[in-house]
Formats: C-alpha cells, structure tokens, sequence
C-alpha cells in the first residue's frame, strides 16, 4: 500500500537522522544497497522494532551485502519493466558460454 502524502505537508519538513544499530560508518560503497534493503523491509514501524535483516558483525554484514547487491541486480536485470532485459539477458548467456560457463 502506498501513502501519498501532498507536497504541501512535507514541504517544510526537517529530515530526521536516525542512528540505525546496523549503521557503518567508513562503508561508501554499499549505500545504494541498503537504501534498497530499507525500502525493502520498512513497513512505517517504529526503529525499535524494525529488523532490516542486517546483523552487527562484520563478516556476516559483508556477506549479507554481497547477497543483497546479487538479489537486486537480478531483481533489476531481469524485470519486465527494464527496456534492456532481453539484450542484457542474451549478452549474459554469450558470456557465460564464452567462459566455460552452462547457462541456459
């Protein structure tokens, strides 16, 4: 379900930085990720009881945001909406028999 709430409630609102537990500090690179992985799981509960699904170690976070990179390129990649579908797809298939690779 989605809210549309008119412009003119939000246009003079102050964003509100949450201090997530999962928050990291020095990683650039991901950010697009966990924007996704938070529009993802958020369901306009309270901080407190929202589980975005990232743990606090290290090593399992890094894997858990490989996983997650892999989940939405394939989720992009080979949506009916993209335009490029078809090509990327065909283009992936001439790659992976060029590589040794059996994809169907």
């Amino acid at each position: 379900m989605c809210i549309q709430v008119p412009s003119t409630e939000t246009g003079n609102a102050l964003p509100h930085r949450l201090d997530f537990e999962w928050k990291t500090d020095n990683n650039t690179m991901d950010c697009g990720v966990v924007v996704m992985r938070h529009m993802d799981t958020w369901f306009g509960i309270t901080i407190e009881k929202w589980d975005s699904g990232f743990l606090l170690d290290h090593t399992t976070k890094k894997a858990c945001l490989t996983h997650l990179r892999k989940k939405y390129a394939v989720q992009l990649i080979t949506s009916k909406v993209n335009k490029h579908r078809k090509r990327i797809m065909a283009e992936a298939v001439q790659h992976g028999k060029a590589s040794g690779i059996g994809c169907n």
